[in-house]
C-alpha cells in the first residue's frame, strides 16, 4: 500500500461553506466541493489534498513503508510533470471519533444505473438482446458519455465531470507496448487483452442497436468511461433495489486494508454515507477499502498493485492460474477423458502441445511472448465480482470452447498461498492425471453390484497390481472430488506433475523471484507509483505463489520418500516400522515433529506442514494397515 510522504506539505483544497456561491472561475476542485455543498452534501471534517509528484521519486525516503494504495486517481510515471498532478486523497481536517458519519452525499448527486437506462441509448440497449460484459457498468458509462456530450457545461453533473481524470495512464488497458512488456510471463497480459477485446465488442455491439453512440464517443472515449466506472462505482441498495452508482467525492477515497470506514446508502437520509470504524487523527488520510483482492484485480481495475498484500491474519489473496490437461500420448487417454470431463460444468480449452503447463497467454498489444499455448478466455464479469477468501471450484475452472474435438480439454485453477478449495481442487486434478489403470478403474467406476469404490487403504506397497476398491468407500463422481490421496505411488506421481507444471510456469518469466525482490529496492529504476513498479509487484506476487507450490511438491515428495522407506522396512520385519533401529535416518514422526516444533523449518508455510502431517500421515496409516493385513497381523 502506498504511503506517500512528500517533503513539503501537500496542497490543500479548502472546502467552501454551504453559504458560499459556486466560484465562477478558479480551482475545479473548489467548484466541485461548492457544487456538492450547495446540493446538500456534508463533509465538514474532510478536505481534499493534492500530492505534488513533480519532485523526483528518488528524493523520497527509501525507508518509508509502502502502506497505502491510490484508488481512482491516475498515478504518474516517474517525474512526469507536463500535466497537473491528479494524485489526491481525502484527509481529516479535525480529529474524527469512531462511528462518525463523516460524509453524506445526497441522492440527487448520485449517477445510477437507472439514469443510464433512461437515456435514448440506454433504452435501445435495454430493449435489445445484447450480451454485454458488465451491463450495470455500461448504463453508468452511457449516462456519463451522453450527458457530457449532450448537456456539456450545462449539465447538473458538470462540476463532477471536471474533476474526473483526463487520462488513465495507470490502467493496464492503456499501457504502451513497452509498459506491457514489463508483465512478460504474467497471465495478466491475457486478461488485459481480453478486457480490451470485451470493451471493443461492447462498443461496436451497442453502435449496431444505437448508432448515436458513435456520435457522442469513439472507442477510446468508451474505454476511458469503462475504466472510470470500473474503478469508481459502488454497488448499493436504494429503496430496496440493487443498483450501482457513481458517488462524487466518495469515489476519491484511496484504498487501505484493514478497512477504517464503511459505506452504505441510508434510505432515511436519502443519501450515501461513510462512517468511521475507528478514530482518525487530524491530518490523517481517510480511506475506503476496496476489499480483499488479488493484485491482478487491483492492477487491472484500479491501476495499482499492493506491495505487501497481506491481511492481518497473514493471508495473502494474490493468486496465479495453472492449467492441467490430459497428455495425448497417455496410454490411458480414453479412460481418463471420460472421467476428466464427467460432470464438468466448465467450458473447455486446449493445449497446443503434449505437456502440462502454465496458463496460455494471448499476445497483448503486440507484445511478444514465449508461450506456446493458446489461452482459454477468462470468464467475463469475474474480475468485477466480490472478492472471497476461497473461490469455488466452479468459478476457478475457466476456458473456451474446443474447436478441435481431438484436442484434450484443459482445466484452469486459480491458486494462492492457502489450503483452500482451490488447492484441494488442484490436488484432485493432479491425482487424476497421475492414475495408473487399476487406480483409475477403481476411482472412476462403481464396482459390480453394490456401488462401492475407493477405500483409502488403496494400493498395497507389496503388490501394485493387486489394487482393488475397498468395501467401505464410494467411487468418485468426477475428477474434482478426490480430496484424499489414492495411493503412495499416485501421490508421488501427482507431486511430480505439480513440480513440472510450476517449473514450466516459472520458466515463462524473464527474471527470477530474487531478482524481482532486488529490483523493487531500486526506486530510481522502479519509481514509486509508476507502471513499471506496479508490473514488477504483480509478477513478483505470482512467482511467490508458484514458489510456494514448488516447495509444497518437493516437501511432499521428501515426506512420501520417508513413508515409502518405512513401509518397505515394515514389510521386511513384520509390519511395524518403529521396531527397527535406523540411527542415520529420520522417521516420519521425527520429520513431522521437527516441522511442527520449528515454525521456520526450511521456511515452510504452515499449510504445507499441516498437509504433510495430516493428509500424508493418514495415507501412511492406511498403507501400514495394508502391510499388516498382508503379514496376517490384525
Amino acid at each position: 500500500m502506498y504511503n506517500y510522504r512528500p517533503e513539503t506539505q501537500p496542497t490543500r483544497t479548502t472546502a467552501p461553506t454551504a453559504s458560499d456561491p459556486m466560484p465562477p472561475s478558479g480551482d475545479k476542485f473548489e467548484r466541485f466541493e461548492a457544487w456538492l455543498l450547495e446540493n446538500g452534501a456534508q463533509f465538514p471534517a474532510l478536505e481534499l489534498r493534492e500530492y505534488n509528484t513533480s519532485k523526483s521519486f528518488s528524493s523520497l525516503n527509501s525507508t518509508d513503508q509502502v502502506d497505502e494504495e491510490e484508488k481512482k486517481e491516475p498515478t504518474k510515471e516517474g517525474v512526469e510533470a507536463q500535466e497537473e498532478s491528479e494524485m489526491r486523497g481525502v484527509h481529516a481536517k479535525t480529529h474524527i471519533p469512531p462511528n462518525t458519519v463523516c460524509m453524506i452525499v445526497p441522492r440527487k448527486c448520485l449517477i445510477t444505473v437507472e439514469m443510464g437506462q433512461a437515456t435514448p441509448i440506454g433504452q435501445a440497449i435495454f430493449h435489445s438482446d445484447l450480451d454485454l460484459d458488465a451491463p450495470k457498468h455500461i448504463y453508468l458509462m452511457v449516462f456519463l458519455l451522453w450527458d457530457r456530450k449532450v448537456n456539456g457545461s450545462a449539465s447538473f453533473f458538470h462540476p463532477y465531470y471536471e474533476i474526473l481524470p483526463r487520462t488513465l495512464k495507470n490502467m493496464p488497458v492503456f499501457w504502451s507496448r513497452e509498459e506491457l512488456a514489463y508483465l512478460e510471463g504474467s497471465y495478466l497480459l491475457e486478461q488485459i487483452s481480453d478486457r480490451n477485446d470485451a470493451i471493443a465488442e461492447d462498443y461496436f455491439a451497442i453502435c449496431r442497436v444505437a448508432p448515436e453512440l458513435a456520435e457522442i464517443c469513439n472507442l477510446d472515449d468508451f474505454k476511458w468511461a469503462r475504466m472510470c466506472v470500473c474503478s469508481r462505482n459502488f454497488g448499493l441498495q436504494i429503496d430496496g433495489h440493487r443498483t450501482s452508482a457513481l458517488v462524487p467525492h466518495a469515489d476519491m477515497l484511496n484504498h487501505f486494508r484493514p478497512r477504517e470506514t464503511k459505506w452504505t446508502f441510508d434510505d432515511e437520509r436519502q443519501g450515501f454515507t461513510i462512517t468511521t470504524l475507528q478514530s482518525i487523527p487530524v491530518g490523517a488520510q481517510v480511506y475506503d477499502s476496496y476489499g480483499q483482492k488479488c493484485n491482478h484485480r487491483f492492477l487491472l481495475n484500479y491501476g495499482f498493485a499492493v506491495e505487501d498484500n497481506h491481511e492481518l491474519d497473514g493471508f495473502c489473496p494474490n493468486e496465479v492460474p495453472v492449467e492441467l490437461g490430459l497428455l495425448r500420448n497417455d496410454p490411458l487417454h480414453d479412460l481418463k477423458m471420460e472421467f476428466w470431463t464427467r460432470s464438468d460444468g466448465s467450458s473447455l480449452g486446449s493445449y497446443d502441445s503434449n505437456i502440462y503447463g502454465p496458463p496460455g497467454m494471448a499476445k497483448a498489444q503486440g507484445v511478444k511472448t514465449s508461450r506456446r499455448m493458446p489461452a482459454p478466455s477468462v470468464t467475463r464479469g469475474q474480475l468485477t465480482s466480490s472478492s472471497t477468501t476461497a473461490i469455488s471450484s466452479t468459478n476457478n475452472i475457466t476456458g473456451s470452447a474446443v474447436s478441435n474435438t481431438s484436442t484434450p480439454p484443459v482445466k484452469r485453477v486459480r491458486i494462492c498461498v492457502s489450503n483452500n478449495e482451490s488447492t484441494r481442487l488442484l490436488f484432485s486434478l493432479l491425482r487424476t492425471l497421475a492414475c495408473n489403470e487399476p487406480e483409475l478403474r477403481a476411482i472412476a467406476m462403481p464396482a459390480t453390484g453394490d456401488v462401492v469404490g475407493v477405500n483409502r487403504s488403496l494400493l498395497s506397497l507389496a503388490d501394485h497390481r493387486s489394487f482393488k476398491p475397498g468395501a467401505g468407500g464410494a467411487y468418485y463422481r468426477s475428477c474434482r472430488d478426490i480430496r484424499h490421496p489414492i495411493s503412495l505411488r499416485n501421490e508421488q506421481a501427482a507431486m511430480r506433475i505439480l513440480i513440472e507444471v510450476i517449473d514450466r510456469a516459472l520458466a515463462m518469466y524473464p527474471t527470477t523471484l530474487s531478482q524481482d525482490v532486488s529490483d523493487l529496492l531500486d526506486e530510481r529504476n522502479y519509481p514509486r507509483f509508476s507502471n513499471k513498479r506496479h508490473a514488477k509487484i504483480q509478477v513478483k506476487g505470482e512467482k511467490e505463489v508458484l514458489h510456494h507450490f514448488m516447495q509444497w511438491g518437493r516437501t511432499a515428495l521428501d515426506v512420501l520418500g520417508v513413508i515409502e522407506r518405512e513401509l518397505s522396512e515394515a514389510l521386511r520385519i513384520g509390519g511395524h516400522p518403529g521396531k527397527y533401529e535406523s540411527p542415520n535416518k529420520v522417521s516420519f514422526d521425527e520429520m513431522i515433529h521437527q516441522m511442527e516444533e520449528d515454525e521456520d523449518f526450511a521456511g515452510l508455510h504452515h499449510t504445507i506442514v499441516r498437509h504433510c502431517a495430516d493428509v500424508l500421515g493418514s495415507l501412511r496409516r492406511e498403507e501400514l494397515k495394508n502391510v499388516r493385513k498382508q503379514k496376517g497381523q490384525h
